[in-house]
């Protein structure tokens, strides 16, 4: 069963010729091989002729027994276009002229429809299937058992143990492989017969190649005019685009530089805006005005030009990078014009977090959005890499790019100070830097040329104002500092009374403070809670007069940090109130703070599944499974978590993600990737109407 010897080079042209990920199949594990047997003697039999048309299967799906805790098959109807896909990618069948036909594969598995043909068919053309059946060889091992040695044998970073599970699933449907108890599975001997003289690329061949030192395509005349360019000119990095990024990416095609090549080889020459429109839409299923918001991205990235009234073609650039055949000349281009793409590079050379290269963006002036795309493009491209979830880092690829490239030296973030305009106006300024002035001012009783304390006294109230309080300074001689209302959660109208307590020495005792003049405040005000801000507190006495009297202690730069988290997640006036509770408002607060990032991450990390599930497998996935591949992950989710944000988001009704199958069970339903751009979009759309009909409030 020991597999062949083969040299260094005959492996790695194995490994170059096989697919990285095998393409989805609609419906569940226990429809797979009659399903596929049924596609490819209909093709043979000539029915195929309509890739828009509906498959009528032979069998009823309905009736084919489900295998324990696999999806239930997708029993509606299904297109030839919907599974054409799969059979494109084990190259069983190709369409010509709208029609699909049968390659050798496809005919040598139409005269022979058994499990061992379509095995050796899956282990010829899929990366990883024989040698992940050879692991399992060994010995019964777990799927993550098998993930673990796939990865460090292989030195994969894929995000999740979907790649391994995928495979594993076909050779179990294959009867490769079978469950001995305890999460283990072992090869059977259909397995062992498949593997027995298989050519197969061991690690060393494979970690041999990644030690080199890249070799990267030399760039085109007109690829290197432009990046000269851009080298020569004072204002060329600012000059760079931050247009809004948009390219098609269905599930049956993700990549999506790939995509936007296809798109331009069609404008190679001059093309009619109707003409390429019409391309567009059909090769891609899209609504017409969805090209329309991709075209200003096209020209703006310097790859597609308008030659005459409503007639355009790919730029000289472009052109060069179509016939060159190499996708890193596309990203030389983007880097031309638009703004932190080989800053990008740059930025995750030792693996950051995403939100940390967000923060860099920024600098550059990209939102998170825009900076999504364009590390999709480096990830289509291999020039980044996702080492584990929520991070990036530069493959040596993509650092030996960046270091060709002209590069824009990391803007230098700049503050300027409050103005008392701006003090007084609170919706007129960012709420970055909020908590910065609540410190400083906290510690400035002089601040911005006020009276002693004012100038803070005006920074706690605007930061209630940022958390849609009704607040006012007050002041003045046996007056309380500010004052903030809110309606509790029944409606019920609710007041506090704030001292705002600014000290140069950086803290505050019981001296400074009147436990009688606040009680007179609560009792004039006919306030429920008080509290006492300012930059920290010294003393047993104070804290102690806290507790007795039910008052909340909160230094500034902390309270800060309160705000700026609260306003970025939405809370409500009536949560944030919380605070005010003691002894235990503030931990309630943060408490409350914590779980709704999460529940942020886990929507994240359910769309990060999806998206890896359209781009390796394309099947669709349960809760059960997102939150078991989570496992390894830092965020670890649960499956009561993974259902939460399906329902959440499936409330809104954005189409951000489809059902595939429902289930009594939630945790077994099974959800795909949708239009998840567009109902981000929709949600931002809402936002800003909301925004703007509140405006005045």
């Amino acid at each position: 069963m020991s597999p062949n010897t083969l040299t260094i080079s005959q492996q790695r042209a194995i490994w170059r010729g096989q697919a990285s990920s095998i393409p989805g199949l609609l419906g569940g594990k226990s429809t797979w091989l009659p399903l596929v047997f049924d596609l490819v003697k209909q093709i043979g039999d000539g029915r195929a002729i309509d890739l828009d048309a509906s498959v009528e299967l032979s069998f009823d799906m309905a009736e084919v027994d489900v295998r324990p805790g696999g999806a239930s098959p997708k029993v509606g109807p299904v297109t030839w276009r919907e599974y054409y896909g799969f059979l494109r990618g084990l190259r069983l069948a190709e369409a010509t002229a709208g029609k699909l036909d049968l390659t050798p594969a496809g005919l040598e598995l139409l005269s022979h429809p058994t499990a061992e043909c379509l095995s050796e068919i899956m282990a010829d053309r899929i990366r990883l299937f024989a040698e992940v059946l050879l692991i399992i060889a060994a010995e019964p091992r777990t799927v993550d058992e098998v993930d673990i040695q796939i990865r460090e044998r292989f030195g994969q970073s894929w995000r999740s143990k979907g790649s391994t599970r995928s495979r594993m699933d076909w050779q179990e449907v294959l009867g490769l492989i079978e469950a001995v108890g305890n999460r283990r599975w072992q090869v059977t001997p259909r397995g062992r017969d498949l593997l027995d003289g298989r050519l197969v690329v061991t690690p060393e061949s494979f970690l041999d190649e990644k030690e080199q030192i890249p070799n990267l395509p030399a760039v085109p005349a007109d690829i290197a005019a432009l990046l000269e360019e851009l080298a020569a000119s004072d204002r060329g990095h600012e000059a760079r685009s931050t247009y809004n990024i948009w390219v098609p990416s269905p599930v049956s095609a993700p990549n999506k530089v790939d995509n936007l090549r296809t798109i331009i080889n069609a404008a190679l020459e001059r093309i009619e805006r109707e003409e390429l429109f019409s391309f567009i839409c059909s090769t891609f299923d899209l609504k017409r005005s969805s090209v329309d918001s991709m075209l200003p991205f096209m020209r703006a990235a310097g790859i597609l030009s308008e030659i005459g009234r409503g007639v355009f073609q790919a730029t000289p650039a472009a052109r060069a990078w179509i016939e060159s055949g190499e996708d890193i000349n596309f990203i030389r281009i983007l880097h031309a014009n638009f703004r932190f793409v080989g800053e990008m590079i740059q930025a995750v050379e030792n693996d950051v977090t995403r939100n940390a290269m967000y923060a860099e963006a920024a600098l550059f002036g990209l939102n998170v959005d825009k900076s999504r795309w364009i590390a999709s493009f480096l990830l289509n491209t291999g020039l980044i890499e996702e080492p584990r979830y929520g991070s990036l880092k530069a493959t040596a690829r993509g650092l030996a790019l960046a270091a060709q490239l002209p590069l824009a030296d990391k803007p230098v973030a700049t503050s300027r100070p409050v103005t008392q305009v701006e003090a007084d106006h609170p919706d007129e300024r960012e709420l970055r830097g909020l908590k910065d002035r609540l410190t400083r001012l906290s510690r400035e009783p002089l601040g911005d040329g006020q009276v002693p304390g004012r100038a803070f006294e005006i920074a706690v109230r605007d930061a209630f104002l940022e958390l849609r309080f009704n607040a006012r300074v007050i002041g003045g001689t046996g007056e309380p500092d500010v004052v903030v209302q809110w309606r509790d959660s029944d409606g019920s109208t609710l007041k506090a009374v704030i001292e705002a307590k600014s000290r140069s020495v950086g803290h505050v005792t019981h001296s400074d403070v009147s436990d009688v003049a606040i009680e007179t405040h609560k009792g004039r005000y006919r306030a429920c809670c008080a509290a006492v801000i300012g930059p920290g507190f010294s003393g047993p006495t104070i804290k102690d007069m806290a507790i007795q009297r039910h008052w909340a202690l909160l230094d500034a730069e902390h309270f800060g940090t309160l705000v700026e988290e609260s306003v970025e997640l939405g809370l409500r006036p009536c949560e944030v109130a919380t605070l005010f509770q003691t002894p235990d408002g503030v931990v309630d607060l943060e408490k409350l703070i914590a779980s709704r990032r999460r529940e942020l991450d886990v929507v994240s990390y359910l769309f990060s599944k999806l998206v890896e599930e359209s781009g390796e497998s394309g099947e669709a996935i349960t809760a059960r499974d997102i939150s078991r591949d989570g496992r390894q992950s830092e965020l670890r989710p649960t499956v009561d978590e993974v259902v939460a944000a399906i329902g959440t988001i499936t409330r809104l009704q954005i189409g951000a993600l489809r059902q595939v199958e429902a289930s009594g069970d939630p945790k077994f339903s099974t959800y795909v990737l949708d239009d998840a751009h567009a109902g981000a979009s929709q949600l931002r759309a809402i936002a800003d109407a909301i925004d703007s009909g509140i405006g005045g409030v």
